[in-house]
């Protein structure tokens, strides 16, 4: 299995929780590994129900969320529901080629390259291991 190297500084990403919510089973393990890899704590989901029982207000530093596989309206209901319970809970999309991960909602697809730190890097890895 690859792994990748690890990260400097990597006490940042201790204690960082993400919600991991991929279809594929494959793609969701090598995901949840390169974040575990990093020191963050990761709860895979397979579907948005099981993620809506997990999620919790200001628990997840991030939410992960695969398009792909779920149509565009239940995606969006989750995320509006999401936000308009806490509206800075934080979101990234995997959305595919072109481009892999939007940290907007995917009408305005775009990596955001302004990320910074070790958080920013994970991030980016995360799209690359995609």
């Amino acid at each position: 299995m690859y792994r990748q190297p690890p990260l400097f500084s990597r006490p940042v990403l201790d204690g960082k929780k993400v919600l991991l919510v991929d279809h594929n089973q494959a793609t969701r393990d090598v995901r949840a590994e390169v974040l575990r890899d990093s020191g963050v704590t990761v709860h895979a989901v397979e579907d948005l129900p099981a993620a809506r029982v997990l999620w919790e207000p200001n628990f997840y530093d991030l939410i992960l969320l695969n398009l792909f596989r779920h149509s565009p309206g239940e995606a969006f209901q989750f995320y509006a529901q999401i936000k308009d319970a806490s509206p800075r809970e934080r979101f990234a999309f995997l959305v595919g080629p072109p481009v892999y991960l939007s940290l907007t909602w995917p009408e305005a697809m775009a990596v955001d390259d302004t990320s910074h730190g070790q958080w920013g890097e994970t991030v980016k890895r995360i799209a690359t291991a995609a």
